[in-house]
């Protein structure tokens, strides 16, 4: 049995996901933006049910979304996952194609009775059965299948196979045509994208499909899906706008029988996709890449989106005004000056990718009249309209830097669990978590901080593997020394500590060229594969801090393995009777010790390692004679406060000229160079 959008020679049983949005955007490998989702089971927040049986799920492609590949080119998306609670529409049943009795036809035009189609572009044009299918003609009657708003069709996740048996074919004489697409209806017209799927158009409704209307039954199908949105259209006696799309699809379902009957409209006035139908964003369309959808002006940039992927799905019969390369050139030249002057921009392309991008708009303008030229600037428009949606352009909240949230949640504190081994581990965890933390911000993620974040852990493993390599040679030559093993059978106190050193330096290096491997292509993902990455290693109560815990462990692994072979050095040099070497060794030791201490009270206090930061306040509040003092009286106070702390600086005790800029003024504190301008390059 042939099912819609299908020719006899196509299979669906192998259904791929090569991407990861509802964006048809290049290679996979280009993908720069990810959005972490808001459903159930993928992230956060809604509680959503099926509305479309069996959609299956699907993801979104990158470059719609926050993480970008800017090293790569524009990144195609694919159709996210399906799971929104059901629109305002009767229970479908399954779609199955029965010879059934013969279609009806609508009235013409002026013929008593007739009426004009209201979900067609032009009111005079009538809805009738393609005469090119009379044989297989279906009843409007016996198909009540509900009809579901989407966003975009699934042409990147749902596309049909081909068999891989030769046909039985041969060349006639003379033949210097090779059509791709026969038997097509004389209403419908054969259209080749230029990435070179071939969909269909109806240049007399303006219906486009990526279903193949050389079906009878399909195209019949297709007729019965117009009619039922001219049905809804006139119950409501709805007034549709003058210039518009029609798309209509039938999604095959992931594991039940039949088909979901899926569409959208395209308003080329207002740049925006409208639906005849009531329909929640997050639920029926699924817009869930943010959550603070507070009113429909919210949603204005995803829409236009939206748009520019149909313009870019469909380019035939659709023209670019000049208006519009000069907004898209405008955009883009901005983008460029913003990510060459800001460190934090929101830009999420580099600003070499950018200024190519100004010349390709450059050069489509110069064949503006091709599907290549309108399926360019789609494609680009697309992209940067939906960065925009997430953040929140055009809102007071707006997102001004990739490092800031928009959300006014509180910061969950730090568990016990990473608290406990931060300290073992040299704090090295809370340095992991926090560059997480700031390349994730509200569950979405850049593609270009993302690479550099991993490509220095990978530098990092590289060099500790390396030195854990030398410090495991010098403990097998510390070994070797014949003072310290003695042969007799007993084991020392250096010797054992040597061990230990031993088996860190070994843990160090196998835990380093795990993590190496394991992460020695995840610069190069696309940022769907960040996030999906980060999503499946974030714990429901621990967060990110086991994967920063993981990150750590070659880096503690190898700072153990030094303590302990110094320990067994030490060891082994104060267990001589030789007062000389006792006192010089002890000396350079304590003075090491001192500098090591010293480095790192200073990343302590300049902020860089706050690890006892808890500890300090709570000092300061024992200490202080002013602890009791209200907050009302914390103004009246504040110089006496001031005064004290700075009575406490040990070099008080000292003449002022031992210390020369102990009289400088104070510098910026956090707070200050947090609300400070964005820093410039």
């Amino acid at each position: 049995m042939v099912n819609p959008g299908q020719s006899p020679a196509y299979s669906t049983s192998e259904m791929l996901h090569p991407y990861s949005y509802t964006h048809s955007n290049g290679s996979k490998a280009s993908i720069s933006v990810s959005v972490q989702s808001a459903e159930p089971h993928r992230g956060r927040h809604f509680e959503v049910a099926h509305p479309r049986p069996d959609a299956g799920p699907s993801s979104r492609a990158a470059a719609r979304g926050i993480a970008r590949v800017a090293s790569r080119a524009p990144s195609r998306n694919t159709s996210r996952s399906r799971s929104r609670a059901h629109s305002h529409t009767p229970h479908r049943s399954a779609v199955d194609l029965p010879n059934a009795p013969h279609l009806p036809t609508t009235p013409t035009i002026g013929t008593p009775g007739s009426r004009q189609s209201g979900a067609l572009p032009n009111g005079s044009i009538v809805l009738s059965a393609p005469e090119s299918i009379p044989s297989v003609m279906l009843s409007y009657t016996d198909y009540e299948e509900a009809i579901y708003p989407v966003l975009a069709i699934p042409r990147y996740d749902k596309f049909p196979t081909i068999s891989p048996d030769p046909g039985e074919w041969s060349l006639m004489p003379i033949t210097t045509h090779f059509i791709p697409a026969e038997d097509v209806p004389d209403d419908w017209t054969a259209c080749i994208h230029p990435e070179g799927r071939l969909y269909f158009y109806n240049p007399r409704r303006r219906i486009y499909t990526d279903c193949d209307v050389r079906e009878p039954r399909t195209a019949a199908l297709l007729d019965v899906f117009a009619r039922r949105i001219d049905e809804k259209v006139c119950s409501q006696d709805l007034t549709l706008p003058d210039n518009y799309d029609l798309v209509l699809f039938f999604e095959k379902r992931q594991y039940s029988e039949g088909y979901n009957w899926i569409y959208y409209c395209a308003d080329h006035a207002t740049r925006t996709l409208f639906w005849v139908q009531q329909c929640h964003p997050v639920n029926d369309l699924e817009i869930n890449d943010i959550t603070a959808l507070k009113d429909p002006a919210h949603i204005a940039s995803e829409i236009e989106a939206r748009y520019w992927q149909h313009i870019e799905m469909y380019p035939h019969g659709h023209e670019i005004s000049p208006a519009v390369y000069t907004e898209l050139t405008g955009m883009l030249v901005f983008a460029s000056v913003d990510v060459l002057t800001s460190m934090t921009s929101t830009v999420t392309y580099r600003a070499d990718d950018v200024h190519r991008m100004i010349g390709l708009v450059k050069t489509a303008k110069s064949v503006e009249t091709t599907d290549y030229a309108i399926a360019i600037v789609g494609r680009l428009m697309n992209i940067w309209t939906h960065n925009r949606f997430l953040n929140f352009h055009g809102q007071t909240h707006a997102r001004l830097g990739r490092d800031q949230s928009v959300y006014n949640t509180i910061k969950p504190r730090r568990t016990p669990l990473i608290r406990l081994l931060a300290p073992l581990f040299w704090n090295a965890p809370e340095v992991h978590l926090r560059g997480l933390e700031k390349i994730w911000i509200d569950g979405i993620i850049a593609i270009i901080p993302w690479s550099g974040f991993i490509g220095k852990l990978q530098d990092e493993w590289q060099e500790f593997v390396l030195y854990a390599t030398v410090l495991l040679n010098a403990n097998v030559a510390f070994l070797a020394i014949p003072s310290v093993d003695t042969g007799d059978g007993t084991i020392s106190a250096a010797q054992i500590s040597s061990y230990l050193s031993i088996v860190t330096s070994v843990g160090g290096i196998l835990l380093g060229l795990l993590l190496i491997r394991q992460h020695r292509v995840k610069s190069k993902d696309t940022a769907d594969d960040a996030n999906k990455f980060l999503n499946s290693h974030k714990h429901e109560m621990l967060g990110l801090e086991t994967l920063a815990i993981i990150y750590s462990l070659p880096y503690a692994m190898l700072m153990w393995g030094m303590v302990t072979f110094l320990v067994a050095f030490s060891l082994e040099c104060f267990g001589s009777h030789n007062k000389a070497a006792l006192f010089l060794t002890g000396g350079v030791w304590i003075a090491a010790a001192i500098l090591v201490l010293w480095t790192v009270i200073t990343g302590w206090e300049s902020g860089e390692t706050p690890m006892f930061a808890n500890y300090k306040q709570l000092w300061a509040k024992l200490v202080s004679r002013h602890a009791d003092v209200t907050e009302g009286q914390e103004e009246v106070h504040s110089a006496t406060d001031v005064s004290v702390k700075e009575r406490r600086k040990w070099w008080h005790i000292l003449p002022s000229h031992a210390f020369p800029h102990s009289a400088d003024p104070p510098l910026p504190t956090t707070e200050t160079r947090e609300h400070s301008p964005r820093p410039t390059v």
